[in-house]
């Protein structure tokens, strides 16, 4: 199941999010942004209630937003649960009407199979500068930007 985050998940996204930003496979959020961003945040449960992962849709311009924030927890990896939650990210998108959905990835195949394409990060310049700008690799990083035209 896929679920919108609540309150009593935020030290579970908290966790899961330093985990893998710690392996700097993804930018570990503080728990501040991720109260303020609670509503963006979706979790990933199994038939037992247990939480298995973790996706945000964070809304960036008109027509463009952003999938981040994607972590699944290790020993659940291969089970389709980031599938999942980047679907349920899209499905999102498509509702509030946006055209775009886009993610900085260091994982461009998982994305393709899910019909994202490559793209330059110069056509994402409201990211590059509301977020990248903060980050500790800009301006050289190396993650790869993914599109998908919805």
């Amino acid at each position: 199941m896929i679920r919108k985050a609540r309150q009593q998940d935020v030290r579970f996204i908290h966790g899961l999010l330093s985990r893998y930003g710690a392996e700097g496979q993804l930018l570990a959020r503080p728990l501040t942004d991720i109260y303020e961003f609670l509503r963006d945040f979706m979790i990933a449960e199994d038939k037992e209630g247990e939480r298995t992962g973790v996706c945000a849709l964070h809304l960036v311009w008109e027509d463009l937003c952003e999938v981040r924030s994607l972590a699944v927890l290790p020993e659940r990896g291969g089970e389709g649960w980031g599938t999942k939650l980047v679907e349920a990210c899209v499905s999102d998108a498509l509702t509030l009407g946006f055209n775009q959905v886009f993610a900085l990835t260091y994982r461009p195949g998982f994305f393709s199979r899910l019909g994202f394409q490559e793209v330059e990060k110069q056509r994402l310049p409201q990211k590059i500068w509301a977020d990248c700008v903060k980050c500790v690799k800009f301006p050289d990083c190396d993650e790869i930007a993914m599109l998908l035209e919805l």
